[in-house]
């Protein structure tokens, strides 16, 4: 299975390569030639391709994925506190980083999850590496559910000249992980090839290579423009050419003729005027003699057009926002900037995004789940887990304020709907408890201040004000038989008596 699977991932290698190199800046025009006036061959790269790339995964991964619970108890609450740090310990924003750099680029990006070794003293029980799509893929059943079946990874063994003498293949499914060792490149793959020690038992139940889509047809970001990015290249090549071919353009001498050096004894008429800067010539009515030259330059101005139509439909196509300068005053405040700049259409690519993202994640959770239950005994049901995307959310504060005063005031909605629908946050939920918490424990404390304690000390004064109000007392009623003089001379008026 794994020699047929090659043969048409070889296809798809190819195509990766190439848009990795068209993203590192090896694009057509660095190959053009010119065929006339090679001399003059401008060859400039206006990498857009980069540009988007940057663009589209910076806002959409800009930020480290977040793992809150959608409701559950304080221990899990407090379980997925502890996987955001075994995540952080994995410095998996970084990871995520490359894995959406790779799908940007060619459509797909892959990571694995292992197992951490017992030797490695880092905190987390796992490892999620990211894996080279060039060289990595992922086999599905071809029935209508299009689970993986097996996932294959490789890497060449290279001499001391670093070029490959061999391949080694490293597959994965559902139980166990092999491992082939086979000489040259393109070898077909045998039982023979497995390496002493393999197969080996991994635990996760299922394949632990995870493949990235940027969406369902796996392209990435600036594939779907790239014959309009060539144009632009060409379009800007020609322009610097143009501008030096009219610098270096030809001088044509009409009707007048040029000694030699020969003919002059000496020096030619040409090298006297390059000396002179000027040049004296006979004319007459009849063929008046002429110098000028022969240029045909390329119209600046509708150049210019043509390229910002050309740069349009490719911010249109990808989604990202326009950088040039609107000017005229247009007044443009808050959302009607947000939707006129374009960045409502790189929040749409962020979704599109999103959605299968989310999807590995939840796959990858699995995995990471059953490591963690096994080895940190920290029992987490994927289920039980919402990934948070964090995108910056702070454009058009006061009004979004508004609306979540104005939501509130009808007390219909809970504070989490409130603030979904105001758009502060793509958690909702862990923001709303925040707050409870906040408001909560403030109001405990002002409670504490004001109830009176029954163990207070009382200070001198109050003492003799206790003391001078119970003398008062007992001059006030001196016969009730409560205090202690009123109680004396009871006694004596009955001996008395």
């Amino acid at each position: 299975m794994v020699s047929g699977a090659m043969i048409q991932f070889a296809n798809n290698q190819q195509e990766i390569e190439y848009l990795y190199n068209y993203y590192k800046g090896s694009q057509p025009i660095v190959y053009r030639e010119k065929k006339v006036r090679p001399e003059i061959n401008n060859r400039i790269v206006i990498n857009n391709a980069l540009a988007i790339v940057r663009n589209a995964n910076g806002y959409f991964l800009g930020e480290p994925i977040k793992y809150t619970s959608k409701g559950g108890s304080d221990k899990e609450r407090s379980d997925i506190d502890s996987l955001n740090e075994y995540m952080d310990s994995e410095d998996k924003a970084a990871n995520d980083m490359d894995v959406g750099e790779s799908a940007s680029v060619c459509g797909v990006g892959y990571r694995l999850v292992a197992v951490d070794e017992k030797c490695d003293e880092d905190e987390a029980p796992f490892e999620i590496p990211t894996l080279d799509a060039r060289s990595t893929f992922v086999i599905y059943s071809t029935d209508s559910v299009k689970k993986p079946v097996l996932g294959v990874t490789f890497s060449d063994i290279l001499d001391d000249y670093g070029n490959a003498t061999g391949r080694v293949y490293t597959v994965y499914d559902n139980t166990y992980q092999y491992q082939y060792e086979v000489a040259g490149v393109q070898t077909t793959i045998t039982a023979k090839d497995l390496v002493n020690g393999y197969p080996k038992a991994h635990l996760l139940g299922a394949v632990p290579i995870v493949e990235y889509k940027n969406n369902q047809c796996r392209m990435g970001d600036f594939e779907s423009v790239l014959t309009i990015l060539d144009a632009l290249n060409k379009l800007h090549s020609d322009r610097v050419n143009s501008v030096e071919q009219l610098v270096n353009s030809l001088l044509v001498f009409v009707n007048c003729h040029l000694k030699t050096a020969k003919e002059n004894g000496g020096t030619s008429d040409f090298e006297k005027m390059k000396q002179g800067m000027a040049l004296e010539m006979t004319s007459d009515q009849q063929n008046p003699a002429d110098v000028k030259y022969v240029n045909s330059g390329v119209n600046q101005n509708e150049a210019e057009t043509l390229a910002q139509t050309l740069i349009d439909y490719v911010y249109a196509i990808t989604g990202i926002p326009d950088r040039k300068a609107k000017g005229g005053g247009t007044g443009d405040t808050g959302d009607a900037v947000y939707l006129r700049d374009g960045y409502q259409s790189l929040e749409v690519v962020a979704r599109c995004k999103q959605r299968n993202f989310k999807k590995s994640e939840k796959q990858m959770l699995r995995m990471v789940c059953k490591i963690l239950k096994r080895f940190s005994n920290i029992d987490i049901k994927p289920m039980d887990v919402e990934v948070n995307f964090v995108r910056n959310r702070t454009n058009n504060m006061l009004n979004k304020s508004q609306t979540l005063s104005t939501l509130m005031a009808t007390k219909v909605l809970t504070p989490t709907d409130a603030i979904e629908l105001s758009n502060f946050t793509e958690m909702p939920n862990e923001m709303a408890k925040r707050g409870e918490e906040y408001w909560k424990q403030k109001a405990d404390e002002a409670a504490a201040m004001l109830a009176p304690t029954d163990n207070t000390v009382p200070t001198g004064n109050e003492e003799s004000n206790a003391k001078g109000s119970q003398d008062g007392k007992q001059s006030a009623n001196p016969a009730d038989g409560t205090g202690s003089k009123g109680s004396t001379v009871q006694k004596v008026q009955q001996k008395a008596g």
